[in-house]
């Protein structure tokens, strides 16, 4: 999965941070909004045949993995085949669609998180 960091949005995490279980939810929806974005903009560049790779690109819950929250966009086990596409096989020359789609959706992706934040917070 590709890594997406915010930067130059310290502040507002501060305040989500002291808000305790409110901010837990504002900064999840945040987060799933922006998984969401991406989701879309994956789902756009993806190759189709019986549509079944494209169906299968979702977006996880919220988890925490080393103390940072994230979410995971991808395809689920119906399309298991989608990382043979994405990097290609010996018979086959990668299409990374995925990685298009993340460069396609990344800025968006960080304006809606700061967006969610800020409408969470009332700012």
């Amino acid at each position: 999965m590709a890594k997406l960091e915010l930067e130059g949005m310290e502040d507002l995490v501060t305040v989500v941070e002291k808000l305790g279980l409110q901010g837990n939810r504002i900064e999840n929806k945040a987060l799933r909004a922006a998984g969401e974005l991406v989701q879309a903009a994956i789902a756009g560049e993806t190759p189709q045949r019986s549509g079944t790779l494209k169906d299968s690109i979702k977006t996880s819950g919220v988890r925490t993995r080393g103390g940072m929250k994230q979410v995971a966009v991808g395809p689920d086990e119906k399309g298991w085949y989608g990382k043979f596409v994405e990097f290609g096989t010996v018979k086959r020359k990668a299409n990374p669609f995925m990685a298009r789609g993340y460069e396609i959706s990344k800025e968006e992706a960080v304006e809606k998180i700061a967006e969610e934040l800020k409408k969470g917070l009332g700012l």
